[in-house]
C-alpha cells in the first residue's frame, strides 16, 4: 500500500518533513532529517567517547511512528508472501497491561509473531522505544530468544481512551521450527515493568502448531 511521505517525521527528533530542509527515508517508518544526519556525522568525527552531542541525542525521547489508518492488523509489507500462516488470538492480561498473540507467519527461512500491546501510556522520557522481549521453545527443545528484525508501531486509533495506549508488533525469529514440532511454547517479558514496585510475572502461552 502507499504511504504519503509529506506525513513522515524524524525518527530522531520527531520533526515533520515541512519543519525540515531534507528527510531521508530508511527501510519501514524510518526516517532522519538533514539536522540529526549531522549530529550523528560529528558524533562520528568526535573522538570523545561520551560527547555532550552522543548524550544529548540518547536522552531523547523515543519517536514512535503511528501506522497508516489503513493498515488494521495486516502483516507488514515484505518482498515475499508468508509459505503458512496460523491464526491464534490469544490474550493475556496482568496490571494493567494486555498482550494479544495475533498470528504466527512462516517465511522461507524465518517466521514472525504478530501481537497487539495494551497498556497504560508511557511517561515522556525514556530513551529507547518500548518493546516486549520474547523466549520460545518447541516441544523438540529447540530455542529462541529476543528478536530480530521486529517493528512496533503505535495504533492510537485503537485506543479505547487516554489511559490506554495500543502498540501492534511483531518479532522474527530464525531459523524455522522443526517439522516435529507440535507444540510452541511463548514466553513475553515487559523490561520496562523490572523498574516498578511489584515486577510483572512474564506472560506464558502454548500454541499448538497445526501440521
Amino acid at each position: 500500500m502507499s504511504f504519503d511521505r509529506s506525513l513522515a517525521r524524524c525518527s530522531f527528533c520527531g520533526r515533520h518533513t515541512s519543519e525540515v530542509r531534507r528527510m531521508i527515508a530508511g527501510p519501514g517508518a524510518a526516517y532522519i532529517c538533514d539536522e540529526c544526519l549531522q549530529i550523528c556525522n560529528d558524533i562520528l568525527h568526535d573522538p570523545t567517547p561520551f560527547s555532550t552531542q552522543a548524550l544529548e541525542l540518547a536522552s531523547r525521547p523515543p519517536v514512535v511512528i503511528a501506522a497508516p489508518q489503513a493498515l488494521g492488523l495486516e502483516r507488514p509489507a515484505h518482498s515475499a508472501e508468508p509459505t503458512r500462516s496460523i491464526t491464534l488470538e490469544i490474550e493475556q492480561k496482568q496490571q494493567g497491561m494486555t498482550l494479544i498473540l495475533h498470528q504466527l507467519h512462516y517465511f522461507e527461512d524465518y517466521f514472525e509473531l504478530h501481537y497487539l500491546w495494551i497498556r497504560p501510556p508511557l511517561m515522556a522520557g525514556f530513551s529507547f522505544v518500548p518493546r516486549i522481549i520474547f523466549f520460545l521453545k518447541d516441544n523438540t527443545g529447540a530455542q529462541w530468544t529476543g528478536e530480530r528484525g521486529g517493528m512496533l508501531l503505535a495504533r492510537p486509533e485503537l485506543a479505547s481512551g487516554p489511559n490506554n495506549a495500543v502498540y501492534q508488533g511483531n518479532a522474527r525469529f530464525k531459523p524455522l521450527p522443526n517439522r516435529e514440532a507440535r507444540v510452541l511454547t511463548i514466553r513475553a517479558a515487559d523490561p520496562l515493568g523490572q523498574f516498578e514496585e511489584t515486577p510483572p510475572q512474564p506472560w506464558h502461552y502454548d500454541v499448538h502448531l497445526t501440521v
